[in-house]
């Protein structure tokens, strides 16, 4: 990829994580509305934590190729950042991957207590449900039903939350040869694929493209989760914001530790050119979701 375009996609990327932030900010006073301040504050903290905002961007950007307005999507993509959110406060409990920061800063648990934490997660998973189906207008009821149905499954016992299960369990490993590979498409993969087919959806888009953009998304999560477990053995703490090297010493199943470090690299290359080959005839190759996995690739943080 030369720097004019590598410049596009990350002016791009940046575009969408401002437009974020803003509506983060916009809709705080609603959404606390009712809710205790102590949880609110919480939630709140962790979901301005920064990071790349990377799925409300897929999400925007897919629903703006088909057809729906930024603004009319906002809501969806904001959900999808909710319900990352609640995994990442989960996901650094003492009783799952036990770690302290989070995107440069204490975790969750670690300024308010694993209650709270627990809490603030779970208020964010409803609330990730509860917020687009209430703030989804201007867009036909069956399209906003079809990507509410594809979201909640994503983040279900057969997206999320089994990924979650199966990356616990790390002797079963030995005996599926594949089985990082079902983490990634679960754990990480289910909610980037949800990213860009709620956006479809929200557009009508029709069955054949759903089943490209589905793909896409599908070899983009991938890309994305193999590149993650190489950061997190060539990275340093500021460069990652979280501790660097946790998953080997924690014995967690990782394209690292299964292919080794070279191979690895090479399925991230090749994840990331199936990921562009499925928009063939959809996108042209200049567009921004087509460029996306390169530049994704060759990330450091």
């Amino acid at each position: 990829m030369n720097g004019e375009l590598r410049a596009y996609v990350k002016g791009e990327l940046e575009r969408y994580r401002l437009a974020v932030e803003d509506y983060i900010l916009g809709t705080s006073e609603e959404r606390a509305a009712g809710v205790p301040r102590e949880l609110f504050e919480s939630m709140e903290y962790s979901l301005r934590a920064g990071g790349k905002r990377l799925r409300p961007a897929l999400c925007l950007a897919a629903a703006k190729r088909a057809g729906v307005e930024e603004e009319k999507a906002m809501p969806m993509a904001l959900g999808l950042e909710m319900l990352h959110t609640a995994t990442l406060i989960h996901d650094d409990l003492p009783c799952m991957d036990d770690d302290d920061m989070r995107r440069g800063k204490p975790s969750n648990h670690a300024k308010f207590g694993e209650t709270l934490a627990l809490l603030a997660g779970d208020a964010l998973f409803v609330q990730s449900l509860e917020f687009p189906m209430a703030k989804l207008k201007g867009i036909a009821p069956a399209n906003v039903l079809r990507a509410m149905h594809i979201f909640a499954r994503a983040i279900g016992p057969s997206g999320v939350c089994g990924g979650q299960v199966l990356d616990i369990d790390a002797a079963k490993a030995k005996d599926e040869p594949d089985y990082v590979r079902r983490i990634a498409k679960l754990k990480t993969g289910a909610l980037i694929q949800a990213a860009v087919l709620t956006g479809t959806a929200l557009g009508g888009a029709d069955d054949a493209a759903l089943s490209k953009y589905a793909d896409y998304a599908a070899h983009l999560g991938s890309a994305f989760q193999i590149v993650d477990d190489i950061l997190d053995v060539t990275s340093t703490a500021e460069e990652l914001g979280k501790t660097p090297g946790k998953d080997e010493r924690d014995g967690k199943v990782t394209h690292v530790t299964v292919y080794g470090l070279e191979r690895a690299r090479e399925m991230a290359a090749q994840e990331s050119e199936a990921a562009k080959a499925a928009l063939a005839g959809i996108l042209p190759e200049d567009d921004f979701l087509a460029l996306l996995p390169e530049y994704l690739v060759h990330r450091t943080k």
